[in-house]
């Protein structure tokens, strides 16, 4: 997972129609806030805009080379990208201009979460929870009294979040960060993604393809696919490998859910997250890490990987966005 987050190839991008580009650099974070408008992040400080649901991207100016592994938008003009050493960007102008925010942390932060214009959350290495109430003016500090990789986020509404990360762990707070306790996941396995539709339904997706679910706020989960056993390394044999892929973001909006992740896996439920199956993915994503996806209320989202790949969901339909030409092109950072 580390390896596969911290690789990148060469900055470069070909040429599309209408100015657009083809992003070469992994991405590792998406966000979109309707079905034409959204925002993907990645390796060296990459970012780029769609205004077309993804078929063609536009780079933006991060000023920054380290790599970004998460964005998300409160709406199309307030946003935040972070990433390595603790780098936070936010931009209340859609993109336009980013600035550089400071937090005293050089922690690597793997997820943000805009709740609204003035709150958004951060979390990362060595059990890093950050917040802001102002836009991100100041950061308050609520460090962890553990050593712990943090990988994932969700807040359904202002007061009540969900956080995941290494050994199974499961952190709800109730109160607006001002408490957090931990959840039992009955899983011993890495947690990267969480989901919740509403303060009682969840999700979580982690290591061997596990997606768990609550109906009671997290008060229990339950398994619903996946190996959540605990075995050794030369155990996992290629096909438990391709079946179970360890799956980095999930889910569930209205009647579909995803859940992505190694291998090409892109995992649907068209019931409303109650049961999920492997859906097959265009020949060029078919054995590449997928990192992150966006979905909107509706039926359409946006799946995004290794070396710039973008796949569109429709309900329960997986494409390829449009053809793009290739001619060389710069992304600017």
């Amino acid at each position: 997972m580390l390896l596969a987050m911290m690789a990148g190839v060469v900055c470069t991008a070909h040429a599309a129609p209408h100015d657009g580009i083809r992003v070469t650099d992994n991405l590792y974070g998406a966000k979109f806030v309707d079905v034409d408008n959204g925002w993907a992040v990645g390796a060296f400080g990459t970012i780029v805009r769609t205004r077309d649901g993804g078929n063609t991207w536009r780079p933006q100016v991060s000023h920054t080379v380290e790599h970004l592994y998460s964005v998300d938008f409160a709406d199309a003009q307030h946003g935040w990208a972070v990433g390595r050493v603790g780098t936070v960007l936010h931009t209340n102008d859609g993109g336009d201009t980013w600035e550089a925010q400071k937090t005293r942390n050089d922690q690597h932060l793997f997820k943000v979460s805009a709740v609204d214009a003035n709150h958004a959350w951060a979390i990362g290495d060595w059990g890093t929870i950050l917040s802001t109430v102002d836009g991100g003016a100041t950061w308050q500090w609520h460090l962890l009294e553990r050593d712990v990789i943090l990988n994932g986020a969700a807040w359904p509404d202002e007061q009540h979040g969900w956080i995941v990360g290494e050994a199974g762990l499961i952190l709800h707070t109730s109160d607006a960060g001002a408490t957090w306790q931990d959840q039992v996941s009955g899983v011993e396995k890495t947690l990267f993604g969480v989901c919740f539709s509403d303060t009682q339904h969840g999700w979580a997706s982690g290591l061997d393809g596990l997606i768990l679910r609550t109906v009671d706020g997290g008060q229990h989960w339950e398994v619903q696919r996946g190996n959540s056993e605990v075995g050794a390394l030369e155990q996992v044999g290629y096909k438990d490998a391709f079946d179970n892929p360890s799956l980095y973001d999930i889910a569930v909006v209205g009647r579909y859910g995803y859940a992505v992740g190694d291998n090409g896996g892109v995992f649907v439920s068209d019931d409303s997250g109650a049961t999920w199956h492997r859906q097959a993915v265009p020949a060029e994503a078919e054995l590449r890490w997928i990192r992150a996806l966006s979905v909107v209320p509706g039926t359409h989202g946006i799946l995004v990987g290794a070396n710039g790949l973008t796949v569109r969901v429709t309900g329960d339909q997986v494409t390829l966005p449009a053809e793009k030409d290739e001619h060389a092109a710069a992304t600017p950072h």
